[in-house]
């Protein structure tokens, strides 16, 4: 593994057995560590090159007419790759190539060692977001000047396997030697490497070492054959209780004076920090709203730098009454935004000390017992992508302080994986567990107690509401950002879930083959007690008896109930599902089935059910089992509590429906594989909001940059359960935006494009076609696109795709659910990629900051209507009609303005940034509630007329002289 050739081809197309050639070949040779030879060469595939090739790679039908053949090429090429290991980002893409050009030219094909980078990177980098070559080669600083060209990809992924060679060298001992274990079958030879490695450490080892003094040991907490990242403090026995006496004795107008007065700490800390009369206004709201007991709603509009103006309100009235905060966010990434960054700017400018952390919901956090416990799991049998998955965790433990899942890049096999490893209260041994004091929850949970700010999210805080205040330290005031999130995150929390992917999931962990938690328990209790060896083996084949027909069943039955929801569903979610409001009176006829069904599922679990409980009484309360025992013991009663909660769903959601909630099923038809998510919302939330949260805590403050529509707070005051409340104890506020909008923004709405739904749907399909091109050539990309739909950001994209791809200069595309899910990494191509047009659905019309050039032009398809057919707006909106109120005027037309600022709300994002929106939703002037959207908005200057004539503006506007900093 000392000598080994990077390879990177470029194509004609993916597949070489159908015709496919390469058209640049890349190589670098690697020896004892670097790089020693390069070459690379233009080939003549004599065929046409695509064109979404050449403007994927640049290479055009000319560069290549005068290139070598392949046949010329080869020999040199060879000559480098004899005695090597063959390497490659994907490495099988580049071998399938390689091998087709082998027998085409008459050679054996290759038989060395195979190594993929993308495979390494996954494994020994599990806290990437991306593991796209273009992606990692940023973050780990590694210049790369010229994507998708084989020679720069070559050197870009060789100096990648060097990186990723010297983090497999820094790992522990016996973090190799696990994963070794673990990918000894991999279709590459990563265990060559491994094994390689393994034997250089064992090499430099020490003949005699003294527990604790050797280096490992030293860097790592190593403990139980799994190393850790060496944390500075481990969890006590018991819990002191907290001392928060720290004297603050000036004012508040001191203290903010000395933070952000002009010889302030906060300017002397950060010089581009500015005053802004807006976020003092709002600093001074906050402080008076808490100090005075009241609840306060801020609208602070973008540029108001509201994160300031509330924490350091909210933290000096927490410091001068040795009290808690609680700041609440929607997003995780806000959450750890405010930690690291306001938080941290924060604690240097004040002049106390102040102490934060996050904490999050305990399903975030890795339990080590039970991952500990999969480890011991027979590796023959399972998935490459779970022991990749295991694999992944095993390296993230040596990096990890937290073991927080959201810093974890897991496919879909891992999200499964999680939900067997999260630590949870079912299968929890607490202070009995060997893993106590290094509980990553009962840290958090311990540094949460102790510290001046808790950071939370919109699900925590909720989960704490419904659980009686017994997650969170007990506190009186609490912060709400992004508050317009609120109602969805209690409909969220306080609704209930089932999928057939998680039934099936609990099914196989409820298996009896050779190494699965049943068969295992029952080893362990017979060994222990071998009194219990003959019932305990009796009943585990019982159970097996039972297992496999119940499996089958649920399959038949997900089929049946897919095919009934199928038939009737319609796109109305972000993830491109769709969704159909169901009630179990519709299940007559031949659907009556699947009631029949239902019930019998459930009679079969019952009957297993009872077999466990037998199987959990063979021990007996007065006998002492082994550590091993008793923790697969707890396993078994986690599984056996989540048997009975899955019994109880499928009771509530098919057979006995609660009135207080709407039902629906989710299903995603351009998956393979047939799965039926079922939801169930509350249809009123306020009074859940009202009642035991805002009537009982001393202040609540609500901010967000949309909170009131045509400059009114009622729509939020009625959705939180706030004018269920004395009037005096709300108190409302808005704060405008310190942006120059009448010069930065220019709003263009077209008066001649068909009106969604009155025209025939190709006719207006092709207007958003050409409209949005019309657009993206005006502006030479730097064009994001809001859509309202997937099944239409999937049309509008590949029409566009089509008639871009003539262009002289290439555009490069992005489309959410066609090139990635993951928003970063959408976002950050956008920005780094000339020429880009960015496509996004509801998750992009907001938490999207792209200031700058990157992001001028943002076009907004269709007003962000709900979808009438929605579950949760049909059951709302029924409610509301009951009660002889107007739905659309209540909620529907309330959330689409809220919804639209958002959007509208990407585009200028600092005072020097200039932009133009195009709205091609002509109801937004034509009518009678369109001028509300209009009136919510900032001053833009507004534009309306025929679309060829306003297009026109768009170069010009953009093309004026940047806007002077002053």
């Amino acid at each position: 593994m000392n000598r080994l050739l990077v390879v990177d081809f470029e194509t004609t197309g993916s597949n070489p057995r159908q015709g496919d050639q390469i058209i640049q070949i890349g190589a670098v040779a690697i020896e004892d560590g670097a790089i020693v030879d390069s070459f690379s060469s233009l080939i003549n595939p004599e065929m046409d090159i695509p064109p979404f090739i050449t403007q994927l790679t640049g290479i055009t039908d000319e560069m290549v007419k005068e290139a070598p053949t392949l046949e010329e090429v080869f020999p040199r090429f060879l000559r480098m790759l004899e005695g090597r290991a063959f390497v490659a980002h994907n490495a099988y893409f580049d071998l399938q190539f390689l091998q087709e050009a082998l027998l085409s030219q008459g050679y054996y094909t290759f038989d060395g060692y195979v190594l993929d980078t993308v495979e390494l990177a996954r494994l020994l980098l599990p806290m990437q977001n991306s593991y796209r070559l273009g992606e990692l080669t940023v973050d780990l600083g590694i210049v790369h000047e010229r994507p998708h060209q084989a020679d720069s990809d070559a050197e870009a992924t060789a100096k990648l396997y060097l990186h990723l060679v010297e983090v497999l060298r820094s790992l522990p001992l016996v973090t190799i030697q696990r994963l070794h274990m673990l990918v000894a079958s991999f279709r590459s030879d990563i265990h060559v490497l491994l094994r390689h490695l393994e034997m250089e450490k064992l090499a430099a080892l020490p003949e005699f070492e003294e527990k604790g003094t050797g280096k490992d040991e030293q860097m790592w907490d190593v403990y139980r054959q799994l190393a850790l990242y060496k944390r500075e403090e481990k969890l006590e026995a018991s819990l002191k209780p907290i001392d928060r006496k720290h004297e603050v004795e000036e004012s508040f107008e001191e203290l903010l004076e000395e933070t952000i007065g002009e010889q302030g700490r906060l300017l002397h800390n950060i010089p581009s920090y500015q005053r802004r009369d807006a976020q003092e206004a709002m600093m001074q709201a906050v402080f008076s709203a808490i100090s005075e007991g009241v609840h306060l709603l801020v609208e602070a509009g973008t540029g108001t730098g509201k994160s300031l103006g509330y924490l350091l309100p909210g933290v000096i009235w927490a410091k001068q009454n040795q009290q808690q905060l609680v700041v609440s966010t929607n997003t995780i990434q806000l959450q750890e935004q405010l930690f690291h960054k306001e938080m941290a700017a924060l604690q240097e400018a004040l002049p106390f000390p102040v102490t934060a952390a996050t904490l999050k919901g305990r399903g975030n956090y890795l339990c080590l017992r039970k991952f500990e416990q999969t480890l011991e799991e027979p590796i023959e049998g399972s998935s490459q992508e779970l022991r990749l998955v295991k694999g992944q965790m095993l390296t993230w433990l040596t990096q990890t302080k937290t073991g927080d899942v959201e810093e974890l890049s897991l496919p879909a096999a891992g999200q499964l994986f999680w939900q067997q490893v999260k630590s949870d209260t079912g299968s929890c041994l607490n202070r009995a567990c060997p893993w106590f004091s290094r509980c990553y929850y009962f840290q958090a949970k311990e540094r949460a107690r102790e510290v001046d700010v808790i950071i939370v999210n919109h699900a925590l805080l909720i989960s704490d509401m419904e659980a009686e205040n017994r997650i969170l330290p007990p506190y009186e005031v609490a912060i709400i950002d992004e508050a317009h999130h609120l109602e969805e995150a209690a409909t969220q929390h306080l609704g209930k879930h089932l999928s057939t992917t998680e039934l099936l999931f609990l099914l196989d962990r409820a298996a009896v083959d050779c190494g699965s938690l049943l068969h295992r328990y029952v080893e362990e209790l017979t060994l222990s007690f071998p009194e219990t060896k003959e019932r305990g083996e009796e009943l585990l084949a019982e159970i097996g008896k039972e297992i496999s027909p119940l499996r089958e069943h649920v399959q038949k039955w997900t089929t049946y109930v897919y095919d009934w929801a199928s038939r009737r569903a319609e796109e109305t979610t972000d993830a491109g599902r769709e969704t159909v409001r169901y009630r179990t009176e519709m299940f007559t006829g031949k659907s009556e089935r699947i009631k029949r069904e239902t019930r019998k599922i459930i009679e079969e679990m019952g009957e297993i059910a009872k077999l466990w409980d037998q199987l959990w009484r063979l021990l007996n309360k007065e006998e002492k089992p082994s550590f091993s025992l008793r923790s697969l013991r707890t396993d078994l009663h986690g599984l056996m509590q989540e048997w009975q909660q899955r019994m109880e769903g499928l009771h509530f959601f098919l057979l006995e429906q609660d009135p207080q909630y709407v039902y629906w099923m989710e299903v995603e038809s351009r998956m393979a594989r047939k799965q039926v998510h079922f939801s169930a919302a509350l249809l009123q939330v306020s009074e859940a909001l009202a009642e035991p949260f805002f009537a009982e805590k001393r202040s609540v403050i609500l901010t967000s940059a949309t909170l009131t529509v045509k400059k009114s707070f009622s729509y939020c005051l009625s959705r939180f359960g706030l004018d269920l409340l004395p009037e005096e104890r709300v108190r409302t506020i808005v704060l405008p935006s310190p942006f120059h909008y009448e010069e930065q923004g220019l709003l263009l709405i077209p008066s001649d494009f068909p009106l969604p739904g009155k025209e025939s749907e190709q006719a207006y399909l092709d207007a958003i076609v050409q409209g949005c091109l019309d657009v993206v050539l005006a502006a030479q990309g730097r064009t994001m696109l809001l859509f309202t739909s997937h099944s239409m950001l999937r049309y509008v994209y590949q029409a566009m795709k089509e008639r871009l791809a003539h262009e002289e200069v290439p555009y490069l595309l992005h489309g959410q659910g066609i090139d990635s899910n993951n928003r970063s990494k959408l976002i950050h191509l956008f920005q780094t990629m000339e020429r880009s047009v960015l496509f996004g659905t509801s998750s992009f019309w907001e938490g999207v900051d792209i200031p700058g050039e990157a992001l001028s032009c943002l076009v907004i398809v269709r007003l962000p209507f709900t979808p009438p057919h929605h579950p949760v707006y049909q059951g709302r909106a029924e409610l509301l009609k009951a009660e002889g109120k107007n739905a659309f005027m209540s909620i529907a037309l309330p959330q689409a303005v809220i919804q639209f600022k958002q959007g509208v709300g990407r585009l200028i994002r600092h005072h020097l940034d200039r932009g133009v929106v195009v709205v091609f939703d002509t109801r937004i002037v034509e009518s009678r509630y369109g001028r509300t959207f209009l009136q919510s908005l900032p001053p833009f200057q507004i534009e309306s007329g025929p679309w060829p004539a306003l297009r026109q503006q768009i170069p010009a506007f953009l093309g004026m002289l940047p806007l002077s900093d002053s």
